[in-house]
């Protein structure tokens, strides 16, 4: 976090890093997406504060005092990028895009993909010609075999990698600019492994899509910063990279897309014109906009947990769906625990038999969810992917009533 030299009271933007950023909202001491192994553990579970600013210059929005990447993701992460069906179909798509705008010719097909997770996309482009090297701290050997070098992504690491690697015609960052500490630091590097020509390709939760749908719940300590096609440009020119452009994607809750590359390479498209024009139409950096979001957010908790308080008090069982690290936000800030859901399934075997963060619900299978010992109503924490969670779970055999918590509470209606 950049403190100003005048007063330790003012934090500074982390794009512009000479303007204040005005806080709008708390969400409370939290505690990062780590789920412990039991309640030993659990007492030692680390909180930090989650709230949440805005730049008045660039509309960036971020933590007021973020966390360093290198807490976060210094032991096991938790989070699979391939593990539901509609990230991996989502990713095929992207590879195939990607294929179709790059030069056939192998000399023209290196990629770098910035924060590679568990491999499922350098795989799905490494299945269309493309040679590719994933940099995540947290990575490994993708199923399939594609490089990564475990390391925090940043100028020196750039560097070596230049030494043994030549430059990428591609470059690829999927919901990374999010988590890193040093952003400029990041783009730095970036700039230094990318071909004149070259092309960057981003994808990050879309802010203004966040306010319209009341996504605070995507607020948490993994992420440090939130972005606007306004807050996109800001940053990627200050480092000579130009955004020619731009798509809407659904992931996560609502995903913008960035085609960049250096000043002058790229011909810049209508497409960044008319978000642009759109975007100054939603005032994203006027404090107003963020007050009515805050004051959204917080008749949101009030009337979340009433309805979750009414569905019980004729003895109903309420149990939860899924994992997110969303969710984490969502069950701490309305202090959701045990007294008021029995337990949360999962598919992931990295969270099965753990404690879920904070609110230390027991984290069980999804079978055990289905199985005869069912609960009355479930809560999809998943929400953004509620048509794929509800699906798959009637599949399996819950009878239940679904729960969807944002972004109005309500017990889901089925045909």
């Amino acid at each position: 976090m950049r403190k100003s030299a005048v007063s330790d009271d003012v934090t500074l933007c982390q794009t512009c890093r000479n303007v204040p950023v005005t806080e709008f909202l708390s969400l409370g001491a939290q505690p990062a997406c780590e789920f412990p192994e039991d309640h030993e553990v659990a007492e030692s579970e680390r909180t930090w504060p989650l709230d949440l600013g805005f730049c008045s210059q660039c509309s960036l929005v971020q933590l007021m005092e973020p966390v360093s990447e290198r807490i976060l993701f210094s032991g096991e992460y938790h989070h699979l990028a391939g593990l539901t069906k509609g990230f991996r179909e989502h990713l095929k798509t992207l590879a195939d895009e990607l294929a179709a705008q790059q030069d056939p010719d192998p000399r023209c097909r290196r990629v770098i993909e910035i924060g590679s997770n568990d491999g499922s996309l350098l795989d799905a482009l490494a299945e269309r010609g493309f040679d590719v090297l994933g940099v995540d701290p947290c990575g490994s050997v993708s199923p399939n075999g594609s490089p990564v070098v475990t390391e925090y992504f940043g100028s020196k690491v750039a560097q070596r990698l230049m030494s043994d690697h030549r430059p990428a015609n591609m470059v690829v960052a999927t919901n990374v600019f999010a988590h890193v500490t040093n952003l400029h630091d990041v783009l730095d590097g970036l700039c230094t492994i990318m071909e004149p020509d070259g092309m960057f390709v981003s994808e990050s939760h879309y802010l203004p899509e966040l306010l319209r749908s009341l996504q605070y719940d995507f607020a948490y300590h993994e992420h440090s910063r939130y972005y606007s096609l306004t807050a996109l440009q800001y940053v990627l020119e200050m480092h000579g990279l130009e955004v020619f452009h731009v798509e809407i994607v659904d992931t996560h809750g609502g995903s913008i897309r960035v085609y960049a590359g250096f000043q002058g390479a790229h011909e810049v498209r209508e497409s960044v014109t008319e978000l642009r024009r759109e975007e100054d139409a939603q005032k994203l950096t006027d404090e107003a906009t963020y007050r009515e979001f805050a004051a959204r957010v917080k008749d949101h908790r009030v009337r979340f947990r009433h309805l979750l308080k009414e569905l019980a008090s004729d003895g109903s069982r309420i149990a939860g769906a899924s994992c997110p690290a969303r969710a984490v936000t969502l069950l701490n800030y309305c202090s959701l625990g045990p007294a008021d859901i029995d337990f949360v399934s999962e598919i992931s075997p990295l969270k099965i038999g753990r404690l879920f963060p904070g609110v230390h619900l027991p984290v069980i299978s999804q079978e055990e969810l289905c199985g005869p010992e069912q609960p009355d109503y479930v809560v999809l924490f998943s929400w953004h992917i509620l048509e794929e969670l509800s699906s798959r779970l009637r599949e399996e055999g819950f009878r239940g009533k679904f729960i969807v918590p944002l972004p109005e509470p309500r017990v889901l209606t089925e045909a």
